[in-house]
């Protein structure tokens, strides 16, 4: 490599210290996330020309470059979600610069685009990704993201009409969503950049076609920079939990009937905890928690009147932790890391043991999701010799 006669630019300091939970953060380059500024705009050109001389003099620089290119421009599939018939999932061909959403119906139907992100004229670096399908297959939620950013905007196509819908959700972070099941309306927790009450987070319903100065609130968290707020979707049922992040997380979790007018129930309050529910079509809470299991296990929230609920075992702790799971119509399909290797047990709604997923060796696998209606789980295969398989 040349030796560089320039130092690099010049980054000045100026520590903005916040205190988080009791302890004091310093941030000396706080000013760097004004990203619009004078200041960090000139920083950034001037790395950037920086990093140009020292990397456009590398020996062999173009023939690592076009390798790299060849080795990384493939098709690739992701996100997959099922609703009826039809397969929702983002596809990136050769030579595209970000994948689009698209649709197929049964399993060997041809792939159709429903979203092309180089169609919407923002430049190449526009990257939409689909988040829930309604109930009766005629809505598609998705986000859009710009050039890598944390927050996003949420859209709604109407499938058929390939139209997008004037109920989108403005730049911020979705932090739940539900649709109702007449997919009429939908239940969403938007933490939107320029809300005007920012720390006041609830849940709202939505009635699509509406404007959203209509909406109903039907929970408040609170109205707290220490609380989040996220919703668990079901069927029939939404679950609300709440973190509230004082001394120690702590934990509730709040459990609605749709279109209810009762309150909804406390089911979890003050959870000292990790807790991560799941509800099930068939009424059960299934819940991922490390409560009496550092290893984590999977129960059955058994709920009690005026007391603490029951937790049955439906997988009890074992010897490794568990990465990942997902639950299918009548089974549970749970992820461990044991001699290196990723394996895949799998269950019965009881907890009965019926066998283990074939993988192959020397490959990652990932738990990606199971199908609303029917009985299929969705996991992803990949090594450093094959690309991404669903």
């Amino acid at each position: 490599m040349p030796e560089l006669t320039e130092a690099p630019p010049y980054s000045r300091i100026e520590v903005v210290t916040d205190v988080l939970h009791g302890v004091p953060v310093a941030d000396p380059y706080r000013w760097l996330e004004e990203q619009e500024s004078p200041h960090t705009r000139e920083w950034l050109q001037a790395q950037k020309l920086y990093s140009r001389s020292c990397l456009d003099s590398l020996p062999g620089r173009g023939r690592i470059r076009e390798r790299i290119r060849e080795l990384l421009d493939i098709e690739t599939y992701d996100s997959l979600q099922k609703a009826g018939d039809r397969y929702f999932f983002r596809k990136r061909l050769l030579g595209q610069e970000q994948p689009c959403i698209c649709f197929r119906e049964d399993l060997d139907g041809s792939d159709q685009v429903l979203i092309d992100p180089a169609s919407r004229g923002t430049g190449p670096h526009t990257a939409v990704k689909p988040l829930r399908i309604s109930p009766d297959g005629r809505l598609l939620l998705y986000e859009v993201k710009e050039g890598g950013e944390r927050t996003g905007t949420f859209e709604l196509l109407h499938i058929e009409t390939r139209k997008i819908l004037a109920d989108v959700l403005p730049r911020g972070y979705l932090r739940g969503f539900a649709f109702a099941p007449d997919s009429r309306s939908f239940y969403y927790v938007h933490e939107a950049v320029n809300a005007k009450r920012p720390q006041r987070l609830a849940a709202y319903q939505h009635m699509v076609g509406t404007d959203f100065k209509e909406d109903k609130e039907i929970f408040l968290a609170g109205d707290n920079e220490n609380i989040r707020l996220h919703i668990v979707p079901g069927q029939h049922q939404i679950g609300f939990l709440v973190f509230r992040f004082l001394d120690r997380t702590y934990t509730d979790f709040y459990l609605w009937t749709m279109g209810s007018v009762e309150a909804p129930e406390s089911v979890i309050r003050n959870a000292e905890y990790t807790f991560g529910p799941l509800l099930h079509k068939t009424g059960r809470i299934l819940a991922v928690t490390d409560h009496e299991s550092p290893n984590l296990r999977i129960v059955e929230v058994r709920r009690q009147i005026a007391t603490e609920p029951e937790f049955a075992d439906v997988i009890p702790s074992s010897d490794v932790r568990i990465l990942n799971w997902v639950v299918g119509e009548e089974r549970v399909f749970v992820s461990y890391l044991r001699d290196l290797k990723v394996r895949v047990e799998i269950f019965d709604l009881d907890g009965v043991r019926l066998g283990e997923l074939p993988l192959e060796e020397r490959e990652t696998v990932r738990l990606i999701g199971a199908a609303d209606a029917g009985d299929e789980v969705f996991f992803e295969q990949e090594s450093f010799t094959k690309p991404t398989r669903i």
